[in-house]
């Protein structure tokens, strides 16, 4: 007697559970729609973007390219101004 109410104990808890996972698979199924219709809403949104992004990047590298080029003028003018005093006293020694 006390076998067979287990069993049948046992098998009203399989129900219950395998209901429990049929309706948390349908709202799970619904979780993913609603997900991937904010994933595609995202995705043309920042698509909307590509192109701002492709002028914030084109400037920086434009001011990035003039920084360099500034840089490289400086970095020529002090290397010819001690170019010029090595040389001075290069000739300086030897004239001693």
């Amino acid at each position: 007697m006390l076998k067979e109410a287990l069993i049948v104990l046992v098998y009203v808890a399989l129900v219950v559970f395998i209901i429990s996972l049929i309706v948390l698979c349908i709202k799970l199924v619904g979780t993913l729609g609603k997900v991937d219709y904010l994933l595609d809403n995202i995705t043309k949104k920042a698509e909307s973007l590509n192109g701002l992004f492709n002028v914030i990047e084109m400037t920086t590298n434009r001011f990035g390219a003039i920084g360099e080029a500034v840089t490289s003028s400086l970095m020529n003018l002090v290397k010819k101004v001690f170019n010029k005093k090595e040389k001075k006293k290069r000739k300086g020694e030897i004239n001693e």
